[in-house]
């Protein structure tokens, strides 16, 4: 920051010589591994750095760490400090006041060169920074740019795809593919059942048969379990289409994983590209979408060219992305299907009647791009899951109310868990009962299926309630019983998570594998993973990132489904049982949702919404 410019915390009154050494011991209570190693070059490149300063460095990075873009600067440091879940015996000693960064050779205004930037009281690490700039502009002139308008020969593809008769009016899964012939940004978020597959299958049919030449086509998710189900999902729909074989022959056969989408124009080395590699794409289709930190959406959009048009997919209720920032929820800003009136006239031009905008006039160019699918067609009125889900997302007023709810309905419901050691003996009885039928399976897809029937989630992953240490239960419970045979921690029926991308074993973060043995060998054993449209036949030793999956987390539970969902609430609560994180929950059973533990908290987590600090929105 320029010395002598004015800032918000001017008024402030210097810390003293007490407080200052205060700050400097918490400092380093607080600071992980990669703080201090910050802070160490940037006092070799700029000098010592003052006890505030090395504060600001911390907290902004434990911020990032903890998925926030940025650190706000109008909060208190005792209220950072809560937001940072910090002990409660750290937060007592940090001041209540917001830090003093005045005048610091470390931080500058929009524009220069500072390792830290300061834009409207947030201060940023300048990386990420020049992230959420560069996609801000991005996103503004690609929503703000319309492609023509929608073409008489999209128009007759558009009415033969779509039946309206019956359909919901206005019918938003048409009004979505409409509008993507005219602009090339374009989001669709919906929740399950909505009919994202089902509006994606149209869309890209209308695109194809409305060019003159076949367009070639991307289809992408966050995961490799999510473009996984994307594509099968995608493939399913394209055959309920009734298309033909040389039709089918135009469109992707499968989805594959951001990571491996760039792997091809992403270059490496120590100087950077003269040009940058473009992909080759005219669509691009993107599902699960709110699972996309900051870096992972600006390495996507910096690699699209001009002509590319961009659909992302996904439901803005759910859980944001691990990494820093909440790209899709951040974006989705607008109550409802509101637009300007310049794409009100051009859908109506397309035979498409839409009702004037009473605060159009106070939209963004990128609400204009976002279209909300809002009729289930999954979950009707009499489905315990929907209602749950949406009365989740309102926030529950009290047990009473949530208890009413689990008893009116068949597809959901609460059992207690106390964490006695009865409910822990009866919990691993049911699971290795479960394992032992695994384990006697010899067909890979019908054990695959299997694992899909039912699952355990988690609010978090470390504690007594964590899915590391229930899965670690499980196995000890195994081991114990001899319920299975095993060979170097290895068995039949085993399921299991991995954890880490793999380009040479072509698995990615989150696909779901099984174990069994080789060809009848007990004594051998094969893992073989789902990734994508396929499986990957692995030898266990050179599967090294992974996980035992009967417990999975809330979070690595998202792009998947499962026929019953058991949700086990934690015994306390904690800061990341939310409502976002719930719905994620619930929306992940196909058939039923089962609530494990305490109402109470059940209750509570609904009412809190997630927290994510940016400029985005």
């Amino acid at each position: 920051m320029k010395k002598n410019s004015p800032t918000l915390f001017d008024s402030v009154p210097p810390a003293n010589d007490s407080e200052k050494s205060v700050i400097a011991k918490l400092t380093g209570l607080i600071s992980d591994r990669f703080s201090k190693e910050l802070i160490h070059f940037l006092e070799s490149e700029y000098g010592a750095l003052t006890s505030e300063e090395k504060l600001a460095v911390t907290l902004t990075v434990q911020f990032r760490m903890a998925g926030h873009v940025c650190l706000p600067l109008d909060r208190s440091l005792q209220e950072l400090g809560h937001l940072l879940e910090l002990d409660s015996s750290v937060i007592r000693q940090l001041p209540d006041r917001p830090l003093e960064l005045s005048d610091s050779a470390i931080i500058g205004d929009p524009g220069t060169e500072s390792p830290f930037v300061i834009d409207e009281n947030h201060l940023y690490q300048s990386r990420y920074y020049k992230m959420e700039q560069r996609l801000k502009h991005w996103i503004e002139e690609k929503s703000a740019s319309h492609n023509g308008s929608l073409m008489d020969e999209m128009k007759k593809h558009l009415d033969e795809l779509f039946n309206d008769e019956g359909a919901p009016s206005p019918n938003w899964q048409k009004v979505a593919v409409a509008m993507s012939a005219f602009k090339p940004f374009i989001i669709i978020s919906g929740g399950p059942g909505t009919g994202k597959t089902t509006t994606v299958a149209r869309l890209l049919v209308m695109h194809q048969r409305s060019s003159s030449v076949p367009l070639k086509i991307a289809l992408a998710a966050p995961t490799g379990k999510a473009a996984g189900r994307m594509g099968e999902a995608l493939k399913a729909e394209m055959m309920r289409l009734h298309l033909s074989e040389d039709e089918l022959r135009n469109y992707p056969s499968e989805s594959q994983t951001i990571h491996r989408l760039l792997r091809g124009v992403e270059e490496r080395g120590l100087l950077p590209p003269v040009r940058e590699k473009k992909l080759p794409y005219d669509l691009v289709i993107v599902d699960e979408a709110s699972m996309i930190d900051l870096s992972l959406m600006h390495r996507l959009i910096k690699h699209l060219s001009e002509d590319t048009t961009l659909v992302l997919l996904g439901d803005k209720n759910q859980l944001a992305s691990v990494e820093a920032g909440s790209v899709f929820a951040d974006l989705c800003g607008k109550e409802d299907n509101a637009f300007i009136q310049d794409t009100i006239e051009k859908l109506a031009a397309g035979g498409i009647q839409l009702s004037a905008s009473t605060h159009a006039g106070e939209m963004s160019a990128a609400h204009d791009s976002i279209v909300y699918l809002t009729k289930s067609y999954r979950f009707d009125a009499g489905s315990g899951i929907g209602t749950l889900a949406e009365s989740v997302k309102a926030g529950l007023e009290s047990e009473r109310t949530a208890d009413n709810v689990f008893q009116k309905y068949d597809d959901i419901n609460h059992l207690p868990f106390r964490y006695s050691k009865d409910d822990f003996n009866q919990m691993m009885l049911n699971i290795t009962e479960r394992v032992s039928l695994a384990s006697e399976i010899t067909d890979v897809p019908e054990l695959l299926d299997f694992w899909k029937q039912q699952i355990w989630l988690t609010v978090v992953r470390r504690g007594l309630s964590g899915s590391d240490r229930l899965n670690q239960l499980v196995e000890q419970t195994l081991a114990t019983r001899r319920t299975v045979r095993m060979m170097q921690g290895w068995y039949s029926g085993r399921p299991v998570i991995v954890t880490r991308n793999n380009y040479e074993l072509g698995v990615y973060n989150g696909d779901f594998g099984v174990c069994m043995g080789s060809d009848g060998d007990e004594n051998r054993h094969v893992v073989y993973v789902q990734s994508g449209a396929g499986i990957k036949k692995i030898r266990p030793e050179r599967l090294q990132h992974f996980k035992p999956a009967y417990y999975l987390t809330v979070h690595k539970s998202q792009g998947s489904e499962f026929d019953t969902i058991n949700l086990l609430m934690p015994q306390d609560d904690v800061p990341v049982l939310t409502k976002e994180l719930l719905y994620t929950a619930i929306t992940r059973a196909k058939e039923t949702f089962v609530l494990h533990g305490s109402g109470a908290l059940f209750v509570k987590g609904s009412n809190k919404s997630t927290e994510r600090f940016s400029g985005l929105s």
